[in-house]
Formats: C-alpha cells, sequence, structure tokens
C-alpha cells in the first residue's frame, strides 16, 4: 500500500519494545532500519529509553546520522519507566524534555514525520492507538503522517483488526506492512518524493 502523503518526511520516529535484546530480530532491525534511515539524511527519533530506542539511536550513530530524544525528566519519572537510558541520552544530538508520559508522547509525535513501529508491550500500543488516530485525521486534510508496522507480528495483528473491528477506509489507508529493513527506506524516500 501507498500513502500519498503532503508533507517531507525528515524525521522519522521509532517506536516499540523497550526491553528488546540485541539478540532478537526486532532489536537488529531497529538499527539496520536507523542505519539505513540515518545513511540517507534522516533525523532518528524516539523516547530515550534501551531496547528498540537504543537500537535506533545506535544504528544512525553507526553511519554518523543525528538522533532526537524525547524524554521525563528524573525527577517526574513513574515507577518502573523505560524511557531514560544513559547511553541513549550520551549519544543524543538534541533533547526535548517533556513533564510526564502523555506530554512524552505528544512532543515525539509533533516532532515527527513518519513513525516506524514495532513489536511491543503496551507502552507500543498506547503509541500505535495515538499516532494511527492521529493519522487518521491527517488523512482527511491531504496531510499523513506514514505509519509503518515492521515485522509480521504486526501483519498478523493488523489483518485480525481489520476482520473484528470497523475500521474504516481512512484508517486503513495510513499504514503500510513492511518486512525487510530496505523496505521502510523505499517506502519512506518514495513517500517524501511525492511531494
Amino acid at each position: 500500500m501507498q500513502i500519498k502523503t503532503k508533507i517531507v518526511i525528515k524525521k522519522v520516529a521509532f517506536l516499540g519494545d523497550a526491553e528488546a535484546k540485541r539478540y532478537q530480530l526486532h532489536w537488529r532491525s531497529a538499527y539496520k532500519i536507523a542505519q539505513l534511515l540515518a545513511g540517507n539524511g534522516f533525523t532518528i527519533v524516539n523516547g530515550g529509553g534501551p531496547g528498540v530506542m537504543l537500537a535506533s539511536t545506535l544504528g544512525a550513530k553507526a553511519v554518523g546520522g543525528r538522533v532526537e530524544l524525547v524524554v521525563i525528566p528524573k525527577e517526574n519519572q513513574p515507577d518502573s519507566f523505560e524511557g531514560s537510558h544513559k547511553r541513549n541520552i550520551a549519544l543524543a544530538d538534541k533533547i526535548y524534555y517533556e513533564n510526564n508520559y502523555h506530554e512524552r508522547l505528544a512532543k515525539i509525535v509533533s516532532i515527527s514525520d513518519a513513525f516506524v513501529i514495532f513489536k511491543g508491550g503496551t507502552g507500543t500500543i498506547s503509541e500505535v492507538g495515538l499516532t494511527w488516530e492521529l493519522a487518521k485525521f491527517d488523512y482527511k486534510k491531504g496531510i499523513v503522517e506514514p505509519l509503518v508496522f515492521f515485522g509480521t507480528a504486526w501483519e498478523n495483528i493488523i489483518k485480525q483488526m481489520r476482520k473484528s473491528l470497523p475500521l474504516t477506509k481512512d484508517e486503513t489507508s495510513v499504514y503500510t506492512i513492511a518486512k525487510q529493513p530496505k523496505d521502510v527506506l523505499n517506502y519512506l524516500v518514495k513517500a517524501s518524493a511525492e511531494n
């Protein structure tokens, strides 16, 4: 599926599993995708934590790319909050500080032009809900910030959602599913070039 967009894609947010480990496929995929995107001039955005977030930062930095983080100051972080990884923060080119989880997510959304979503837990589900809903609203205005779901896990989940939920055409026209890192790069380059 090709999304028509009227925005120039410069900043790409990485959303997904903060518990992902280096040996897991989604961690390695996030690293490779960030490396490909940063090597082609895209800025990588994430929430400053470990897992997929750190993988995207390390991938971007491996090719001299730019990384921007949105974090919550330590004094405002909720218990068990994973969005503050020392190495990730040390490597960032720019850091935005927000007061709480909701403001952090809103800032990630506001500064990003596209989103690559990896499998994850409830935090990822909340990110998917917000980004997908906003993409639907923007679609009606003729402006779309593309959502790229990465991996076969999303293919199965979205297939079931489309079967079981009353999703509208607007809701099903704002995303694509990518299975290979190069698919993400090709898709975002093409979407940005169509402006």
